[in-house]
C-alpha cells in the first residue's frame, strides 16, 4: 500500500543502502521547502478550543504506520462504515496518513480499495542516488494529490492530519495544512530510504519514529473518543537470524515498545494480527483487509457503547 516501505524489508533495503553509500554520490541540493507548517503536540494542546460541553461526542479515527500492512486499514474502514460510525477527525502516521488522507478527502472505503488495487507500486518509486536516501518521494506525493483532487487538507470534508517526525528535535509534528501529497510524503519518509522532506524550520521524516499510532494528537485536536488501529505491533515479528532480519526485528521491537503507552490511551485500540511475508501478492493483501475488518467488527460493540454513553 505504501511504496516507500517496500524497500523497508530485509536484504533489499540493506543492499541498496550499501550500494548508495559505496557509490559515494554527492547529495543533491535541498529542494524548495514544502509548504508545511508542522506543530508539536505541546503547541497544539495550548491552542485547543474549550469543550462545548454538549452534543454528540467527537470521534477520531487514528491509523498507525506499518507499510503494506496498511491494507488492514481498509478492512477497518469497511467495518466502521457498515456500523454507521463516521469519524469527525482522522489522524494518520505513514501508511495510516496515506489511507487517512484519502478517506478524509471524501473517498469511500470501496473507492480507496479500488485505487489501492489498481495502482502499480513500481510507479510510486522514484530512485535517486544520494547519501541522504534512495527515494525522493515525489511520485507518492503527486499520486496522493491526484487521489485527493489537489484539495487542501484544510478543505477536506473531515478534519485530517498526518504526523511526521522533526529530524533535529526528534519530536512528533502534526501536519494539517497544505496539500495531502506533501504531508503524506513527509509522514512516510523512511529514514535512510526516503530523502527527508525540507520545510522552513528543518526536515521531516517518518512519523512512526516518534508517534507510530498518534492517539495524543487526536486528543489534542478535540476528540472525545478515539478509535485507534495499530497494524504493526500485534502480528508475528519474524524469526530469522540473518543480519537483515535481526535488524528489522530489533527496529520493530523498539518501535512497538515506544508506541505501547500512547496506544493504551485510545478508548478503542484495534490491533489486527497481520503476518507479513511480502504483502505484495494479491491474496496477502486480501487477507490483510479481511483481518482488519474482523478485528474492527470485534471491537464495535464496545465502540457503540462508548459513543452512546458519551452522547447527550
Amino acid at each position: 500500500m505504501k511504496a516507500p516501505q517496500l524497500l523497508y524489508s530485509g536484504t533489499i533495503t540493506l543492499a541498496l543502502l550499501a550500494a548508495a553509500w559505496m557509490a559515494g554520490c554527492a547529495s543533491p541540493r535541498d529542494p524548495p521547502p514544502a509548504e508545511l507548517s508542522p506543530q508539536p503536540l505541546a503547541a497544539l494542546r495550548q491552542s485547543r478550543p474549550p469543550a462545548a460541553g454538549s452534543g454528540q461526542p467527537k470521534v477520531a479515527l487514528v491509523l498507525g504506520g506499518g507499510g503494506l500492512r496498511g491494507f488492514a486499514h481498509l478492512g477497518a474502514l469497511h467495518a466502521l462504515e457498515e456500523a454507521g460510525i463516521a469519524p469527525d477527525i482522522v489522524v494518520g502516521t505513514s501508511v495510516g496518513a496515506l489511507v487517512g488522507a484519502a478517506y478524509a478527502s471524501g473517498l469511500s472505503p470501496r473507492q480507496i480499495e479500488s485505487i489501492a488495487r489498481g495502482v502499480k507500486l513500481s510507479s510510486l518509486i522514484d530512485l535517486t542516488f544520494s547519501t541522504r536516501g534512495l527515494m525522493r518521494g515525489h511520485n507518492i506525493a503527486r499520486w496522493m494529490d491526484e487521489i485527493t483532487a489537489g484539495v487542501p487538507i484544510a478543505n477536506f470534508p473531515r478534519r485530517f492530519a498526518a504526523v511526521a517526525t522533526d529530524l533535529r528535535s526528534g519530536q512528533a509534528m502534526l501536519l494539517d495544512q497544505g496539500t495531502a501529497g506533501a504531508a503524506v510524503q513527509a509522514s512516510a519518509a523512511v529514514p535512510g530510504v526516503n530523502l527527508p522532506v525540507a520545510y522552513p524550520g528543518g526536515h521531516l521524516v517518518d512519523g512512526g519514529i516518534a508517534s507510530l499510532v498518534p492517539v495524543r494528537f487526536a486528543r489534542a485536536m478535540g476528540a472525545d473518543l478515539v478509535i485507534a488501529v495499530d497494524v504493526y505491533c500485534s502480528g508475528p515479528g519474524g524469526d530469522g537470524l540473518a543480519a537483515p532480519s535481526v535488524l528489522l526485528r530489533a527496529i520493530r521491537a523498539q518501535s512497538c515498545l515506544m508506541a505501547a503507552a500512547e496506544l493504551a490511551e485510545a478508548d478503542i485500540a484495534i490491533s489486527p494480527p497481520i503476518s507479513v511475508s511480502g504483502m505484495s501478492a494479491k491474496d496477502e493483501q486480501e487477507r490483510a483487509i479481511q483481518i482488519g475488518y474482523e478485528a474492527t467488527m470485534a471491537a464495535l460493540p464496545r465502540a457503540r457503547a462508548l459513543i452512546k454513553a458519551a452522547g447527550p
